[in-house]
C-alpha cells in the first residue's frame, strides 16, 4: 500500500472535482431563494443550476431533475450564456450518474450555446468542462490544449476561481507525465489565482497541488530534504485552512486528500516512531473521505491502518479493519469493484501471513470475481464511451451533411432567383424596346420637320460663334500689348534708376570732402545693386520650394518664425552651406550659427535633433 499517492490523489480529485458536500444551510438558502416571487428569470436559472450542483453528491437524480427544469426557463432568455451554464452543470451531474452518453450530449450543447454568447467567463467554463471530460477519458494532450483555450477566454475577466481550477487540472496532467518543470509552473499559477479569487476551496486545492509537486521533486532528489519539508508545509497549510474555515469550505474532499498525502509522507520517509503522527493524519483523511464519499481514499486509509496493525503483530485487528473497509465501500457504492478488490487482495495476503490457506484461497477467489466484474464494468464503460464517441461523430457527420445540403439549397435558390430576375429583365427590356421604337417613329417626323430650321439656326450660331472668337482674339491681343508695354516701362524705369545711381556714385567718388556720408551712400547703392543682382538667383533658389514647405514650418513653430528665418530654412532645403547662406544673407558666419540655434528652439527640436535632417523631411 506504500505507493505513490500523489498521483492517485490527483486523479481522485479530478474525477470528483465538485464533490459538493455543502453545508445544509447553503442548500436551504438556495431553495429559499427560489421561493421569492420577485426573483428575475436570470437569477432563477442561475440559482437552480447552483442548487443542482449543491445536491450533486447527496441526491444526484434530484440534482439532474432541477438542472433540466432550468433549461426551459433559460430558453426564454435572449443571452445563451444561461443555457450554456446549465448544460455545463449537467455535464458534471451526468458524470456523477455514470451516464457517459448524456455527458457528451450535455457537453455538445454547452459548447454550442457558449459559442453563441459574448460572455467570456461562461465560454471559459464550458471549455474547461470539455478539457475536464477529455482528461477523464485519458486524452491528456487534447485536454491540455482545450484547457489552454479556456484560459484564453478567461484572460482579463477576473474569473480567478475558474482559472485556478484549470491550472490545477493542467498541473495534474503534467504530474502524470513526470514533467516537474511544467507541474511546478501551473501549480504556482493555480495558487496565485486561488489567492486572488479568495475561494477557500480553490486555495485548498492549490496547497495540495504545490505539496504534490514537492513530493515528486523529492522522489527524484532524495538528498534534498528541503523538498520534503516544503511538501509537508503545503499539506499542513491545507489542513490548517480546513481547521480555521471548515464551515465555509465546500469541498471536504480536498481535506481527505491532503491528510492522506501527509500520512503517506510520514509513512514513506520518516522513522517508525512517526507512525502515531501518520495515524493521526489517516484518521483525519478517513473522516473527510467518509463524509465526501471518496472511495479510493477510504480504501487506502483502511489499507494503511491494517498495515500498522500487521506491523504490531495484531492480525485479527488488521483483518477487522480490512473487512470494515470492504463493508463501507459496498454500502457507498456496490458497483465500485476496484477499491473493494484491493482490500480483498490485502485480506488474502494477510491470511497467507497468518498461515490460513483456506481463508487466503477464499479471499483470492472473491478478489478474482471482483476483478472480473471490474473488467466487465470497464469494458461496459469503454463501450459506452465509444458509443458516445460514435454518436458524437455521427452527429458531426449529420451536421456536415446538413450544412452541405443547406449550402446546395442556398445555391439552387440563388440560381432560381437569378433566372427569375433574368426573365423579368428580359421582359422589361422587350417592353422598353417597343416603347423606344414607337417614340423614335413619332420623333422622326418632328426631326424631319425641324431639320431645316435647325440647319439655319446652326448656321446662325456658327456665325455668332465666329464673331465672338474674333472679338476674344482682339481682346487678348490688346491685353498682351498692354502687358508688354508695362513690362518695357518697368525695365526702362529700372535702367533709369541704375543709371541715376551710377551717376550719383561717380559724382560722390569725385568729391572726397564728406567721406563718412559718402561711404554710407555708397553702401546703400551697393546694397541696392546687390538686391537687383540677386533677384534672378533668388528666383532660381526658390523655384523648387513648395508653398506647403513654409506652411509646415509655420505650423511647427506656432507661427513664430520670421521672414528671415523662413528664408534661412529655404536655403538649407536647397543644400547651401552655412558659409554660402551667410554670403546670400550678407551676415557673418557666426550669426548663421546663432540663427540656426534660434530656429531649432522655435521649432521645438531637441539637442540631438539636426535642423538639416528635420528640414529634409519637409521636402
Amino acid at each position: 500500500m506504500k505507493q505513490n499517492l500523489g498521483l492517485i490523489c490527483f486523479v481522485v480529485l479530478i474525477c470528483i472535482p465538485f464533490a459538493d458536500i455543502r453545508a445544509q444551510f447553503i442548500t436551504d438558502s438556495l431553495s429559499a431563494r427560489l421561493t421569492q416571487k420577485n426573483l428575475s428569470r436570470e437569477d432563477r436559472v442561475t440559482t437552480m443550476a447552483l442548487l443542482a450542483k449543491s445536491k450533486s453528491v447527496s441526491d444526484t437524480k434530484n440534482a439532474i431533475r432541477i438542472a433540466e427544469a432550468a433549461l426551459p426557463l433559460s430558453s426564454q432568455l435572449p443571452d445563451t450564456k444561461y443555457k450554456a451554464f446549465v448544460y455545463t452543470t449537467l455535464v458534471h451531474l451526468h458524470h456523477i450518474n455514470s451516464d457517459v452518453l448524456q455527458v457528451h450530449k450535455a457537453l455538445d450543447s454547452a459548447l454550442w450555446y457558449a459559442d453563441k454568447t459574448s460572455d467570456r467567463p461562461v465560454k471559459g467554463f464550458a471549455w474547461f468542462r470539455k478539457g475536464w471530460v477529455e482528461g477523464l477519458e485519458g486524452k491528456s494532450h487534447e485536454a491540455i490544449a482545450t484547457l489552454l483555450q479556456a484560459l484564453k477566454y478567461l484572460e482579463g475577466t477576473g474569473a480567478f476561481t475558474y482559472e485556478s481550477r484549470i491550472y490545477y487540472n493542467i498541473a495534474g496532467s503534467y504530474a502524470e507525465w513526470n514533467d516537474l518543470v511544467n507541474e511546478k509552473k501551473y501549480a504556482q499559477l493555480g495558487l496565485q489565482a486561488a489567492i486572488q479569487s479568495g475561494d477557500l476551496d480553490e486555495l485548498a486545492s492549490a496547497y495540495q497541488a504545490m505539496a504534490t509537486y514537492y513530493h515528486y521533486a523529492y522522489e527524484k532528489q532524495p538528498a534534498n530534504r528541503a523538498l520534503l519539508d516544503s511538501a509537508l508545509i503545503y499539506n499542513i497549510h491545507g489542513i490548517q485552512l480546513f481547521s480555521k474555515h471548515g464551515d465555509h469550505i465546500i469541498f471536504h474532499s480536498n481535506l481527505a486528500i491532503i491528510a492522506l498525502n501527509t500520512a503517506n509522507l510520514y509513512i514513506s520517509y520518516f522513522p517508525a516512531k512517526y507512525k502515531d503522527t501518520a495515524s493521526t493524519y489517516l484518521q483525519i483523511a478517513q473522516a473527510a473521505a467518509l463524509k465526501s464519499r471518496q472511495l479510493t481514499v477510504i480504501s487506502l486509509c483502511y489499507g494503511f491502518m491494517s498495515e500498522f496493525e500487521v506491523a504490531k503483530g495484531n492480525y485479527k485487528k488488521a483483518e477487522e479493519l480490512l473487512l470494515n473497509g470492504v463493508s463501507v465501500l459496498h454500502s457507498f457504492e456496490p458497483n465500485n469493484f476496484r477499491n473493494r478488490a484491493q482490500l480483498i487482495e490485502a485480506l488474502s495476503t494477510l491470511a497467507e501471513k497468518k498461515g490460513d490457506p483456506v481463508a487466503a484461497l477464499k479471499y483470492y477467489k472473491e478478489y478474482h470475481e471482483l476483478h472480473q466484474k471490474l473488467y466487465d464494468a470497464e469494458k461496459l464503460t469503454i463501450t459506452n464511451r465509444l458509443e458516445a464517441q460514435y454518436e458524437s461523430e455521427k452527429k458531426d457527420a449529420a451536421l456536415k451533411t446538413l450544412r452541405h445540403t443547406a449550402a446546395l439549397n442556398q445555391k439552387l435558390n440563388y440560381l432560381y432567383i437569378s433566372l427569375a430576375l433574368a426573365a423579368i429583365i428580359a421582359l422589361l427590356f422587350i417592353i422598353r424596346f417597343f416603347q423606344v421604337r414607337l417614340k423614335a417613329t413619332l420623333h422622326q417626323q418632328k426631326l424631319l420637320e425641324n431639320e431645316k430650321a435647325a440647319a439655319s439656326l446652326h448656321a446662325r450660331l456658327k456665325e455668332e460663334e465666329a464673331m465672338r472668337l474674333l472679338a476674344e482674339q482682339h481682346l487678348l491681343q490688346e491685353r498682351q500689348e498692354r502687358l508688354q508695354k508695362e513690362l518695357l516701362a518697368g525695365s526702362l524705369q529700372v535702367e533709369q534708376k541704375n543709371e541715376l545711381l551710377q551717376a550719383l556714385q561717380k559724382k560722390i567718388g569725385e568729391d572726397k570732402s564728406g567721406e563718412i556720408v559718402i561711404k554710407q551712400i555708397n553702401q546703400i547703392i551697393d546694397q541696392d545693386k546687390r538686391i537687383d543682382d540677386q533677384q534672378a538667383s533668388y528666383k532660381a533658389d526658390f523655384d523648387n520650394i513648395r508653398p506647403e514647405f513654409f506652411e509646415q514650418l509655420k505650423e511647427k513653430s506656432s507661427n513664430t518664425l520670421s521672414r528671415l528665418d523662413l528664408k534661412h530654412c529655404s536655403y538649407i532645403s536647397i543644400g547651401l552651406t552655412n558659409k554660402e547662406i551667410a554670403q546670400r544673407l550678407g551676415v557673418a558666419p557666426k550669426s548663421i550659427l546663432m540663427a540656426r540655434y534660434r530656429i531649432k528652439l522655435k521649432l521645438g527640436l531637441g539637442k540631438e535633433d539636426g535642423l538639416d535632417e528635420y528640414i529634409d523631411t519637409l521636402k
